[in-house]
């Protein structure tokens, strides 16, 4: 059964959990209620054992454009933002995330994908434009971005915010594989669908063997980083950048 909450379609098969971002109006930009939502369905399937891998999409035209900037405007700091809550849940999950993306990943839409196990993707507009919002790198990514691409090209990426294609993306490590527009949902799905079917104790133990070296520096980092995001988002240049948007 097709469950329907708040721009995310969230429903079951064969041992794997779909969860799809739609709102596709808005090229699938993410609200916090947006968030909770995806958040939720994480934190509940990490203890379903009827659920074995989670599928995460968005639209043909969109995977997210990133943060709904009005969500930014009305943000209430003294909280944990349901952005972050939603990223320490990818982190943390015990089970293997596969995406299907297509057409735009931007901001977190990018963040995301650096948790995720595997990743395949059609032509797709990727950026990171958190300078240019006046903010700063989210969700571990100020160290995964050089891990994977070096300081050099991770600076393109974080400080000039460049945009880059689904190839760049393959060979900095982001996507594993370019998949024609019409497919990619269904290929990763087929990827998710042998997952599911594998022994899942010697998979999850596989996961988690593959993250252990990094795992707690990476939530120190993740830690610092959406406390300097969350100081800088109040800042005078941060509120002048996003009003330029």
């Amino acid at each position: 059964m097709m469950k329907i909450q708040e721009n995310i379609l969230i429903h079951q098969d064969s041992g794997v959990l779909h969860i799809g971002i739609n709102r596709p109006e808005k090229k699938n930009a993410l609200t916090h209620l947006m968030y909770s939502a995806m958040a939720t369905a994480l934190k509940d399937s990490a203890s379903d054992d009827s659920i074995n891998v989670v599928l995460i999409h968005g639209t043909d035209d969109a995977f997210s454009a990133g943060n709904d900037l009005n969500d930014f405007n009305n943000r209430d700091v003294n909280k944990a933002s349901p952005a972050s809550i939603l990223l320490y849940e990818l982190h943390n999950y015990p089970k293997p995330i596969v995406g299907a993306v297509s057409g735009v990943a931007v901001g977190i839409g990018v963040t995301m994908l650096l948790h995720f196990d595997l990743v395949y993707a059609s032509e797709t507009y990727f950026k990171m434009p958190f300078v240019d919002l006046g903010v700063c790198p989210e969700g571990g990514s100020s160290l995964l971005i050089p891990q994977l691409a070096g300081h050099r090209k991770a600076a393109e990426i974080l400080m000039l915010g460049d945009a880059f294609n689904t190839q760049t993306a393959i060979d900095l490590g982001i996507v594993n594989q370019q998949i024609d527009k019409s497919e990619v949902f269904d290929f990763a799905l087929s990827k998710a669908k042998a997952l599911a079917l594998k022994p899942q104790n010697a998979l999850r133990t596989t996961k988690k063997m593959l993250k252990a070296p990094q795992q707690t520096i990476l939530t120190d980092i993740i830690k610092k980083e959406l406390a300097i995001f969350a100081q800088l988002l109040q800042s005078e240049e941060s509120q002048v950048a996003r009003n330029r948007k």
